[in-house]
């Protein structure tokens, strides 16, 4: 498993607005239990979908990055590992500072890709672990830091 340093999480969960790359207009898929978690723990949350429409409340769906707003530095990553890569690119395009790539999300390809482009993003790890986690992820979390396995400073 792939470590991240605890300074790129902490950074990442103290941005305000997060795009969700990856949204799903379908309540039970992860895409969309994410994107409405973030959202009742105070996040103003942009979802990206190539489909593109409205979310629950509203919200305009993004159908790429390109149209997000100025404000969004934070993007989560949580598409196929195959779209990965091109999503990484189009976000170090777009000048966003903060990167996230949801464990399933990634491959060698992506990871040796944030290497070489020395961008620092927190790889390989699950979002609601850290943001604040309730239910299920506060119980995995305790877990990980009783075996030692949560990141560091």
């Amino acid at each position: 498993m792939e470590t991240s340093p605890r300074i790129h999480i902490d950074a990442f969960l103290g941005q305000k607005h997060i795009a969700l790359a990856g949204y799903s207009h379908t309540p039970k898929k992860f895409g969309h239990v994410v994107y409405k978690i973030l959202k009742e723990k105070g996040y103003t949350v942009h979802p990206v979908n190539p489909a593109g429409g409205k979310a629950p409340g509203g919200e305009r769906v993004h159908a790429g990055l390109e149209t997000l707003p100025l404000e969004v530095e934070a993007l989560l990553i949580m598409t196929k590992p195959e779209i990965t890569p091109v999503v990484v690119e189009q976000a170090q395009e777009k000048g966003i500072k903060y990167l996230w790539v949801q464990q399933l999300s990634g491959s060698k390809d992506v990871k040796q890709m944030l290497d070489d482009n020395q961008v620092e993003a927190v790889y390989n790890r699950c979002i609601l672990l850290h943001a604040n986690p309730s239910g299920i992820h506060k119980f995995h979390r305790w877990i990980l830091g009783v075996l030692g396995r949560l990141p560091s400073m």
